[in-house]
């Protein structure tokens, strides 16, 4: 092994901070699997968290064996998000996000032009 692998096998070794945000998320959930999505051109491997109702937090990692690592410390089973897939529960958990927040935009509008159609009193 050359210097320069032995300096990256150190550095590769070292606490990852973007997984104490998932820690922090996982702390409070029952349920959790976690999915690492691969490396592409455009983002890094992530490790994804998903809970038993669909919330989810991803961040990146350096290598997919400290998503691992990182599962088996805190006892949550991984997968391999490019061979099972997502959960179906986290798409509808975005789902049903969405439509709150649609459902929340109208509430605004509606009441927006309840005050606009109003007569002020003189």
């Amino acid at each position: 092994m050359g210097l320069g692998d032995r300096i990256r096998a150190f550095f590769s070794r070292k606490s990852n901070p973007a997984l104490t945000e998932l820690e922090d998320f996982a702390a409070g959930r029952k349920g959790l699997e976690g999915f690492i999505e691969p490396r592409t051109p455009t983002s890094p491997t992530t490790l994804l968290l998903v809970d038993r109702y669909g919330e989810h937090m991803r961040a990146p990692v350096r290598e997919p064996e400290d998503a691992v690592a990182f599962c088996e410390r805190l006892a949550i089973p991984v997968y391999d998000a490019k061979v099972i897939g997502y959960p179906k529960r986290m798409r509808e958990y975005d789902k049903r996000s969405k439509q709150a927040a649609a459902d929340s935009l109208e509430d605004d509008i509606a009441e927006l032009e309840r005050r606009l159609t109003e007569t002020p009193d003189p």
